[in-house]
């Protein structure tokens, strides 16, 4: 199994580089990686599109990347991109914001995460386990409801890293 530490310094490698197409197999899993160059005419083009399809993500991340990049060229100034870190279930179970039904949750949106600090419990068999954040930084985003099923992989939070 690919590890997802490793897919994200992959992106940002290619994304910093002079590499347009990757192609990685290992076991069953094969990742593609193809970075592509819109011109104003396309990217136009792709804003139709997304107006009329809400849930083609691919072509709104491609719109943010593209507008990124004009803005950078219109400003001719240095533009540092805010770094966020996602907090990613390691097993199937159930999603608890905090210990217990009726105790406050262990983080919310707008809070600090710390390196360590428990931000959240997945139950599996009966077990509690306690999920920590690896950075530090204010979580941005509750991508979970308290008490729904979780996928080994799933992404729980998104952290803003300080």
């Amino acid at each position: 199994m690919i590890n997802i530490k490793n897919v994200t310094k992959l992106i940002n490698s290619i994304y910093q580089n002079d590499i347009n197409n990757l192609k990685v197999r290992k076991e069953s899993t094969e990742i593609t990686i193809n970075k592509i160059k819109i011109s104003q005419k396309q990217n136009k083009a792709l804003n139709t599109i997304n107006n009329n399809q809400n849930n083609s993500k691919n072509i709104n991340l491609i719109d943010q990347e593209i507008e990124k990049k004009q803005d950078r060229k219109n400003n001719n100034k240095i533009e540092h991109a805010s770094i966020y870190s996602t907090i990613i279930s390691p097993m199937v179970g159930t999603f608890y914001k905090s210990p217990a039904p009726n105790e406050p949750s262990f983080i919310e949106v707008g809070e600090t995460a710390k390196p360590k600090q428990i931000v959240c419990i997945i139950e599996a068999m009966k077990l509690m386990n306690e999920i920590e954040s690896e950075v530090t930084g204010e979580v941005v985003e509750i991508l979970v409801k308290d008490g729904d099923i979780v996928d080994c992989g799933q992404a729980l939070m998104k952290i803003k890293v300080k």
